[in-house]
């Protein structure tokens, strides 16, 4: 496999990652810390991160940026087909049908939220991370990846859960159901905290990576 099939591979499980997120992510697991649970999406969204961490490493900060470019894309055409798809009226040939499009519309309504709020979110949480990355890189050299990457990750990821929360959750801020403190240390701080530990686990990989596109 040469390094051109090997990023366009990238390209592929980063975008499906991103889809992933914003369709799968309104179902909760029952872990985390306490009884709210976590977004099964925090399992798909720090593959985002370690995929430009990977790229950037072997092919500079300009491709890292190229996907975060494309990402961005294609969550705007993903919103289009959401917009589309929820607010067109279904056709009903059968009693099960009205049930379906009923949870149709919940399901992927819900997802329409989030992916409005993962644009913003997603936009300077990976330029964010892209320019952190590198920044360490041209000042401490290409020693310690492990170093950058975890740092870069926890950086942009807390710039992503905080913009992200704060849009997805602003109808139940405005409602009152939240005040601005409670939102950020019950829902942004243990999201994050999530993120960040998954993204420590997940270290080993970026160096396979980098190995494995330098091939």
């Amino acid at each position: 496999m040469d390094g051109e099939t090997k990023l366009h591979l990238l390209l592929g499980l980063y975008v499906g990652a991103l889809y992933a997120s914003n369709l799968l992510g309104g179902k909760l697991m029952p872990i985390g810390f306490g009884d709210r649970g976590l977004t099964v999406a925090i399992i798909m969204f720090p593959f985002l991160f370690l995929i430009t961490d990977v790229v950037g490493e072997v092919y500079g900060k300009a491709k890292a940026k190229m996907f975060v470019k494309i990402g961005l894309i294609s969550l705007m055409i993903l919103l289009a087909w959401q917009l589309f798809s929820v607010t067109i009226t279904g056709a009903v040939p059968n009693e099960w049908y009205g049930i379906f499009n009923e949870a149709y519309g919940t399901v992927f309504g819900l997802s329409i939220t989030f992916t409005v709020a993962s644009i913003l979110a997603f936009f300077f949480g990976q330029h964010v991370d892209v320019f952190t990355y590198h920044t360490i890189r041209k000042v401490f050299g290409k020693k310690n990846m492990w170093f950058r990457n975890n740092a870069s990750t926890v950086i942009g990821q807390f710039v992503d859960s905080t913009i992200w929360v704060f849009i997805a959750f602003s109808p139940r801020l405005v409602s009152g159901a939240f005040t601005t403190w409670s939102l950020f240390s019950i829902v942004v701080i243990p999201y994050w905290l999530a993120k960040v530990a998954f993204a420590i686990l997940d270290t080993p990989l970026c160096y396979v990576g980098v190995k494995w596109l330098k091939k």
